[in-house]
């Protein structure tokens, strides 16, 4: 006997065939949804709002230069065959940033076309390489190169990114998103930087204030006692410098501390640091500086001060000098490195101003307190 199946019976037929295989269906895409894949992006709508997803998670707020070479790295993802570079203006400091593969002929030109519009007649715009592969593959002759995104124009850019291939729309879309939360980010690091700046400098002198010199001598000695090598403090106090202030008035007077501070900025070295420890007082802190180096450039600094001629508003000229008290910690302990540098510079005030003093030997404290004065006779302290 045979049957004939008509086409509803048919179409019940595979009904039941397919609702019996669709647990295993299920079972199988289950298991492959669970394997680790690894990540590929496109211009498809999925893989972009997850390749955003990364790249504003990896954008962490540190110094614009790293985050800069980190959306570089990011981005060069979507275009493994050609070459990405991400060029970065950054006009606070006024430097650019090349970051991602390493550019080709054509896109190194153009990078240089741009520094040299943007230096200055002084100085040439600085050039930061952050770029990984520093061997490039050999490119064709008349290579060509397109600008995929860029937040401004050619003169004001904050950042522009090059490729070899010419973009697709989505592809220029998500670049100019990508650039645009970039620029947002690091807008923020560099306000952060400026808030962190200010918070450890005198406004009027250029130079760190009392809180940066608190934490970086410590961080000296500690390592002056870690690795055994000297550090040296140079403190600074003007001379008659009330006198200035009662005579010419406060204006005169700060135009002295900031003629000062440029003195110091000017003759220390990169890895000093120049402190204004309060009102007249300034300090110096010398890593890897032994007694008689430290010495050598407080003299120096002395002798340039006194050659100093401040002319004020009223032209008034003015001469200043200055009294130096130094201390290193290859003669005295850590611990007293203040106190001996700043005995050394009572010494050399007592010895007639416009001196350096060193001190060789650990500071002497006085026996008792002397605080009869402070209290009446009758006070009992608990």
């Amino acid at each position: 006997m045979t049957y004939c199946l008509k086409n509803s019976s048919r179409v019940f037929a595979s009904n039941i065939v397919t609702s019996s295989l669709l647990p295993l269906f299920n079972r199988l895409t289950l298991s492959q949804l669970n394997q680790p894949k690894p990540k590929s992006y496109s211009t498809a709508s999925t893989s972009s709002l997850t390749f955003l997803h990364d790249f504003i998670e990896t954008l962490e707020i540190e110094k614009p230069a790293s985050m800069v070479d980190n959306a570089a790295h990011q981005l060069a993802r979507l275009d493994n065959n050609n070459t990405l570079v991400l060029l970065s203006l950054l006009k606070h400091d006024k430097k650019l940033i090349v970051a991602g593969r390493k550019p080709s002929l054509s896109i190194n030109n153009e990078i240089l076309k741009l520094s040299e519009k943007l230096s200055t007649t002084n100085s040439a715009l600085p050039i930061i390489d952050k770029t990984k592969n520093k061997i490039a593959r050999k490119r064709e002759r008349g290579e060509t190169f397109s600008v995929a995104a860029a937040t401004d124009s050619l003169e004001s850019a904050q950042f522009m990114l090059y490729t070899t291939s010419k973009p697709t729309s989505k592809e220029s879309q998500l670049f100019n998103y990508c650039l645009q939360h970039l620029k947002k980010r690091v807008y923020e690091a560099i306000s952060r930087q400026e808030l962190e700046k200010n918070a450890r400098m005198d406004t009027l002198t250029g130079l760190h204030n009392r809180r940066h010199f608190d934490e970086t001598i410590k961080i000296e000695c500690e390592r002056s006692e870690r690795y055994l090598r000297p550090t040296s403090l140079i403190m600074l106090d003007l001379d008659y410098f009330k006198k200035v202030n009662d005579n010419f008035g406060h204006q005169t007077g700060d135009l002295v501390l900031q003629t000062l501070g440029k003195v110091l900025l000017e003759l220390v070295r990169q890895s000093d640091t120049p402190c204004r420890y309060g009102g007249e007082e300034f300090a110096l802190i010398l890593p890897e500086t032994g007694l008689e180096q430290a010495e050598k450039i407080g003299e120096r600094i002395r002798r340039t001060i006194e050659k100093q001629n401040i002319v004020t508003h009223n032209n008034i000229h003015l001469k200043i000098t200055a009294s130096l008290g130094i201390a290193s910690t290859d003669e005295i302990q850590t611990t007293d490195l203040i106190m001996a540098a700043d005995q050394a510079l009572y010494r050399a005030k007592e010895n007639g101003r416009n001196q350096t003093a060193t001190s060789p030997n650990p500071p002497q404290l006085a026996d008792e307190p002397v605080i009869n004065h402070c209290f009446p006779a009758q006070a009992v302290l608990v």
